[in-house]
Protein backbone atom coordinates (compact mmCIF):
# COMPACT_ATOMS: atom_id res chain seq x y z
CA UNK A 1 0.00 0.00 0.00
CA UNK A 2 3.15 2.44 0.82
CA UNK A 3 4.13 1.72 -2.55
CA UNK A 4 0.85 2.59 -4.35
CA UNK A 5 0.34 5.50 -2.32
CA UNK A 6 4.43 6.93 -3.40
CA UNK A 7 3.35 5.97 -7.24
CA UNK A 8 0.32 8.44 -6.83
CA UNK A 9 2.10 10.98 -5.17
CA UNK A 10 5.13 10.92 -7.72
CA UNK A 11 3.03 10.24 -10.63
CA UNK A 12 0.51 13.35 -9.90
CA UNK A 13 3.95 15.74 -8.80
CA UNK A 14 5.47 14.79 -12.42
CA UNK A 15 2.52 15.33 -14.09
CA UNK A 16 1.96 18.44 -12.41
CA UNK A 17 5.66 19.78 -13.41
CA UNK A 18 5.22 18.50 -16.73
CA UNK A 19 1.85 20.39 -17.17
CA UNK A 20 2.98 23.65 -15.93
CA UNK A 21 5.75 24.15 -17.31
CA UNK A 22 4.46 23.24 -20.63
CA UNK A 23 1.38 25.48 -20.36
CA UNK A 24 4.04 27.89 -18.97
CA UNK A 25 6.38 27.73 -21.92
CA UNK A 26 3.19 28.29 -24.77
CA UNK A 27 1.70 30.80 -23.10
CA UNK A 28 5.36 32.46 -23.04
CA UNK A 29 5.84 31.77 -26.28
CA UNK A 30 2.34 32.59 -27.94
CA UNK A 31 2.52 35.53 -25.65
CA UNK A 32 -1.03 35.32 -24.32
CA UNK A 33 -2.66 36.57 -21.18
CA UNK A 34 -3.89 34.61 -18.14
CA UNK A 35 -5.30 36.83 -16.07
CA UNK A 36 -4.88 33.53 -13.22
CA UNK A 37 -1.97 32.09 -11.26
CA UNK A 38 -1.42 28.48 -13.66
CA UNK A 39 0.77 27.34 -10.74
CA UNK A 40 -2.12 27.42 -8.24
CA UNK A 41 -4.87 25.85 -10.24
CA UNK A 42 -2.17 23.11 -11.56
CA UNK A 43 -1.38 22.37 -7.97
CA UNK A 44 -4.88 21.97 -7.00
CA UNK A 45 -5.87 19.65 -9.74
CA UNK A 46 -2.89 17.52 -9.22
CA UNK A 47 -3.17 17.77 -5.34
CA UNK A 48 -6.98 16.83 -5.17
CA UNK A 49 -6.53 13.79 -7.49
CA UNK A 50 -4.15 12.43 -6.22
CA UNK A 51 -5.56 12.61 -2.86
CA UNK A 52 -8.61 11.48 -3.75
CA UNK A 53 -6.32 7.87 -5.30
CA UNK A 54 -4.80 8.10 -1.67
CA UNK A 55 -8.14 8.23 0.36
CA UNK A 56 -9.43 5.49 -2.15
CA UNK A 57 -6.40 3.13 -1.46
CA UNK A 58 -6.47 3.59 2.40
CA UNK A 59 -10.24 2.99 1.71
CA UNK A 60 -9.89 -0.12 -0.14
CA UNK A 61 -7.94 -1.97 2.93
CA UNK A 62 -11.37 -1.52 5.30
CA UNK A 63 -13.13 -4.50 4.68
CA UNK A 64 -16.26 -3.21 5.00
CA UNK A 65 -15.49 -0.36 2.58
CA UNK A 66 -14.37 -2.56 -0.30
CA UNK A 67 -17.84 -3.39 -2.04
CA UNK A 68 -18.45 0.79 -1.58
CA UNK A 69 -15.45 1.83 -3.07
CA UNK A 70 -16.96 3.11 -6.70
CA UNK A 71 -19.75 4.58 -4.38
CA UNK A 72 -17.10 6.43 -2.44
CA UNK A 73 -15.49 7.79 -5.88
CA UNK A 74 -18.46 8.82 -7.52
CA UNK A 75 -19.47 12.12 -5.35
CA UNK A 76 -15.46 13.26 -5.73
CA UNK A 77 -15.62 15.14 -8.91
CA UNK A 78 -18.41 17.05 -7.47
CA UNK A 79 -16.53 18.08 -4.31
CA UNK A 80 -13.45 18.60 -6.05
CA UNK A 81 -15.50 21.38 -8.45
CA UNK A 82 -17.02 23.06 -5.30
CA UNK A 83 -13.51 23.63 -3.46
CA UNK A 84 -12.14 24.65 -6.79
CA UNK A 85 -14.57 27.08 -7.42
CA UNK A 86 -14.50 28.09 -3.40
CA UNK A 87 -10.60 28.13 -3.55
CA UNK A 88 -10.26 30.01 -6.76
CA UNK A 89 -13.75 32.35 -6.13
CA UNK A 90 -11.69 35.61 -6.60
CA UNK A 91 -8.70 34.41 -8.71
CA UNK A 92 -10.57 32.80 -11.80
CA UNK A 93 -14.46 33.02 -11.51
CA UNK A 94 -14.27 36.68 -11.13
CA UNK A 95 -13.64 36.59 -14.58
CA UNK A 96 -16.07 38.53 -16.86
CA UNK A 97 -15.11 36.68 -20.03
CA UNK A 98 -12.32 33.94 -20.35
CA UNK A 99 -9.78 34.36 -23.66
CA UNK A 100 -9.06 31.26 -25.35
CA UNK A 101 -5.94 30.20 -23.64
CA UNK A 102 -7.75 30.73 -20.61
CA UNK A 103 -10.04 28.39 -21.21
CA UNK A 104 -7.75 26.17 -22.32
CA UNK A 105 -5.60 26.04 -19.57
CA UNK A 106 -8.23 25.38 -16.93
CA UNK A 107 -9.60 22.22 -19.16
CA UNK A 108 -6.47 20.69 -20.08
CA UNK A 109 -5.42 21.11 -16.54
CA UNK A 110 -8.35 19.80 -15.73
CA UNK A 111 -8.66 16.90 -18.18
CA UNK A 112 -4.98 15.88 -17.69
CA UNK A 113 -5.12 15.18 -13.99
CA UNK A 114 -8.59 13.73 -14.27
CA UNK A 115 -7.46 10.93 -16.53
CA UNK A 116 -4.54 10.05 -14.67
CA UNK A 117 -6.80 9.74 -11.36
CA UNK A 118 -9.50 7.61 -13.30
CA UNK A 119 -6.52 5.33 -14.63
CA UNK A 120 -5.41 4.70 -10.98
CA UNK A 121 -8.92 4.89 -9.67
CA UNK A 122 -10.17 2.24 -12.31
CA UNK A 123 -6.56 -0.02 -11.18
CA UNK A 124 -7.62 0.05 -7.54
CA UNK A 125 -11.38 -0.95 -7.86
CA UNK A 126 -10.13 -3.43 -10.71
CA UNK A 127 -7.85 -5.12 -7.52
CA UNK A 128 -10.84 -4.71 -4.92
CA UNK A 129 -13.59 -6.24 -7.25
CA UNK A 130 -15.09 -9.44 -6.14
CA UNK A 131 -14.62 -12.12 -7.81
CA UNK A 132 -17.78 -13.37 -8.85
CA UNK A 133 -16.41 -16.20 -11.34
CA UNK A 134 -13.94 -18.28 -8.80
Amino acid sequence: MIKSILIYTAAFAALFFAVYFLQTTVVEQSEALVRFNLWDTNLFFAAASALICIHLQLFSTIKSLKPQLGYIYLPTLFIKGGLFFLGFQDAVFSLENFTFSERLCLLSSLVIFLVLEVIFVVKILKENAPKILS
